[in-house]
């Protein structure tokens, strides 16, 4: 009795825990990258790099997250708000670089835009693409809050020997 009571009660807490990640799935929400699509977000992004750099050479990519609502918006991010994905001429993910803290809340004004700077170096020749991810929370004034995932569209960089 004791065994059936047992392996009751763990298949009752596996189901509750499989429950509670399938309503955190399906409370994310992803933001097309297109802007057409994105208009009706109140939240756009974007990744600037150059389109050629030297082997060796450091160069910076700016990722930016604009309110694009009317009205001032508050957000939970982490620090920095973005994480960059480098991806090689296969698609294949050569680097990641993280953020290091989340759940900081910040505000955004109407039209503002935060813009996050990351030097980056190439050590081989090649083409290469380049994306900036973000997930954010945006929180209502009636309490409720919904958490969104973006991404950049991948941008092109050619890397060239000096």
């Amino acid at each position: 009795m004791k065994k059936f009571a047992m392996i009751f009660l763990l298949f009752i807490l596996g189901c509750q825990s499989v429950e509670s990640e399938r309503s955190l799935a399906d409370k994310a929400e992803t933001i097309p990258s297109s802007t057409a699509e994105a208009e009706q977000y109140p939240v756009a992004v974007d990744v600037i790099v150059p389109e050629q750099v030297g082997v060796n050479e450091s160069f910076t990519m700016d990722a930016e997250i604009k309110n694009t609502a009317d009205e001032m918006l508050e957000i939970t991010t982490g620090d920095p708000v973005f994480y960059y994905i480098i991806r090689d001429s296969t698609g294949k993910s050569i680097n990641t670089i993280t953020r290091t803290d989340v759940g900081i809340v910040r505000t955004i004004d109407m039209k503002e835009v935060i813009v996050e700077k990351h030097s980056y170096r190439f050590k081989n020749p090649g083409v290469y693409e380049i994306s900036a991810a973000t997930e954010i929370g945006l929180h209502h004034g009636d309490g409720s809050s919904k958490v969104y995932e973006l991404e950049t569209e991948r941008k092109k960089i050619h890397v060239i020997e000096n």
